[in-house]
């Protein structure tokens, strides 16, 4: 009998609650893979132990070697990578590094997972260390790389065009849903507009808590709440709360355990979503599988997950987001039409084809002659 090749799986990157939606990207992909990959790929996750506590069902499921520490330092985790991550993984039939690149050292065959291109589209988001890090690490990896996975068909298009590389070696490996709903969910009194997002300057929440304010009066029941970790714009939007006199309103809840997101979720009256820059957008087709309808920027990622489904906007539309706002929140009947049209759209990803392609991408990887 053939023994199973091994493909040594990177997510040192991975610091739970600090990476947004590549943390949900990354630990929901691979749990696809173990439950309906082939047997004879054996794929072994290294970590730091703080992933391993924030997400047990991943690590029960899937072969773990992990490393001292919580990751929270940056130079320490790159330099695991180059040294603790190498020697353990010199043996293993493949390398995919999940985080976006290549370490100095690593293994042959190498996959690497592209997850948006913002360094070089929005340079302004970074800080100058990051962005200088990331401009040259990233370009690197991609040549050094036998398989590009990208999150989306967009992403990849974006590689081929930037960088040049051969579309041959990219597999898009999208997310799909743990189950679409039967039926629309009757949203709760008083009715609920919700955005989980990371405070990150491209999240865009101080556009939509002013577009919030311009139809609170019209819509004097109407709550406003936000999920999502802290990050580099917190204080920005804690302050644009302050700002808009709506305090009573406007729900800034932090990062949230998944159980009670879901609840929240279940009883939102709309998802928004106005992020300027996305590799994929998860939350859209989460609130689409669960029967709410969404609210998303056009010209991203998450206007092409939506797929016509629920209401675009330019996402530095202001005026545009509070028509929007105003209209859905007026309307019962087209928030319901837009509901069930995203019940449709969310059947169309599954979690077996995410694990499809995940193994497609590992295939080619290993096929790669040495």
């Amino acid at each position: 009998m053939t023994a199973a090749k091994r493909i040594a799986v990177n997510l040192l990157f991975l610091v739970p609650g600090d990476v947004g939606g590549s943390e949900e990207y990354a630990v929901r992909t691979l749990r696809a893979f173990a439950r309906h990959g082939s047997s004879d790929i054996r794929p072994v996750l290294f970590l730091h132990e703080s992933l391993r506590q924030a997400h047990p069902d991943l690590c029960d499921e899937l072969e773990v070697v992990a490393s001292p520490g919580d990751g929270r330092s940056r130079i320490r985790r790159i330099a695991s990578e180059s040294t603790w991550l190498a020697r353990r993984t010199g043996d293993f039939d493949a390398v995919h590094h999940v985080g976006g690149r290549i370490p100095v050292r690593s293994s042959r065959p190498a996959v690497v997972t592209v997850h948006d291109l913002q360094p070089f589209d929005h340079p302004e988001h970074f800080s100058v260390v990051k962005e200088g890090f990331l401009s040259w690490s990233v370009p690197r990896s991609l040549r050094r790389a036998d398989v590009v996975v990208t999150v989306s068909d967009a992403v990849g298009e974006q590689v081929v065009r930037h960088f040049g590389v051969d579309p041959g070696r990219i597999v898009t490996v999208s997310s799909g849903v743990d189950r679409v709903a039967d039926r629309l969910v009757e949203p709760s009194s008083p009715p609920v507009v919700i955005y989980p997002a990371v405070s990150h300057p491209h999240k865009n929440h101080e556009l939509l808590i002013e577009a919030f304010g311009r139809i609170a009066d019209r819509h004097p029941e109407a709550r406003l709440v936000l999920t999502g970790g802290s990050g580099r714009s917190e204080g920005a939007v804690i302050l644009a709360i302050e700002r808009s006199g709506l305090g009573d309103r406007i729900e800034r809840t932090g990062r949230i355990p998944d159980a009670e997101y879901a609840q929240r979720l279940a009883g939102a009256s709309l998802l928004v979503f106005p992020s300027l820059y996305e590799g994929f957008g998860i939350p859209v087709l989460e609130a689409m599988a669960a029967g709410v309808p969404v609210v998303v920027a056009s010209g991203t990622p998450a206007q092409d997950v939506a797929g016509g489904a629920g209401w675009s906007v330019d996402p530095g539309d202001v005026t545009g987001w509070a028509e929007v706002l105003d209209r859905a929140l007026g309307d019962a009947g087209a928030r319901r039409v837009a509901a069930e049209a995203g019940l449709r759209r969310a059947a169309e990803f599954s979690w077996e084809a995410s694990a499809e392609q995940l193994e497609r991408a590992w295939r080619l990887a290993l096929d790669t002659p040495g």
